[in-house]
């Protein structure tokens, strides 16, 4: 499946392969995992600089993707931003616009159901569901296995903190976040080493929108 890593997020935080469908508890904080997402890449691609703090825009060539586009965009070249803004401020409007891009490319097929169902909007089965089992077994295998993050891609790192972050569940049982504990903190401090400070702001948004029973796209 050649999917961005928000894309991939997206997929991960709620596809339960037992029912070929989406969780209703996945959803949940998966608009502040999906901007999360999308600031690694930026990161990582050099179009944004933190300080662990705060962040700004490269004045760079933009990305091509149309997701991570809008989310660059939203930063000033001139003025930095504290990362708990970026990530939860704007996660509601995150998921949408990802959805869509998955849709048109046919991997998400249109929901069905009744429209007055505030859920069914989330629905519609993924057109690939080898390729996405495939995909959440790359990504939980080295956890599960305690392997070290050295060993292991930065992309799967990130896609396995991320999805993590909160112990909400959305890729690991809290039984199986409780037994790898260790290596999750491993994998934890080496994406901090890459994108210091963003780890800590979604985690805060998570336990911010939790207290007030908030969180959902």
């Amino acid at each position: 499946m050649e999917l961005t890593l928000p894309q991939r997020i997206y997929f991960l935080s709620a596809y339960d392969p037992g029912k070929t469908d989406f969780t209703a508890t996945g959803l949940q904080f998966r608009g502040q995992r999906l901007r999360a997402a999308a600031f690694a890449v930026l990161v990582t691609d050099g179009l944004v600089r933190t300080d662990g703090k705060k962040a700004w825009r490269l004045a760079e060539k933009a990305p091509r993707d149309t997701f991570l586009h809008g989310v660059w965009d939203e930063l000033p070249a001139d003025k930095a931003q504290g990362w708990l803004r970026l990530v939860h401020n704007k996660a509601h409007t995150a998921e949408t616009p990802v959805r869509e891009q998955l849709r048109e490319a046919g991997y998400v097929e249109e929901p069905h159901g009744h429209r007055l169902n505030p859920l069914a909007k989330h629905k519609g089965a993924p057109s690939d569901p080898g390729g996405l089992l495939a995909l959440r077994e790359r990504t939980r295998g080295p956890v599960l296995a305690d392997a070290l993050p050295e060993q292991v891609p930065d992309e799967d790192v990130t896609l396995a903190v991320l999805c993590a972050e909160g112990g909400t569940g959305a890729l690991f049982t809290g039984k199986e976040q409780k037994a790898h504990k260790e290596t999750l903190k491993r994998f934890g401090a080496h994406f901090d080493a890459r994108v210091p400070g963003l780890r800590a702001a979604l985690l805060t948004s998570i336990l911010s929108a939790r207290s007030v029973g908030g969180g959902w796209s």
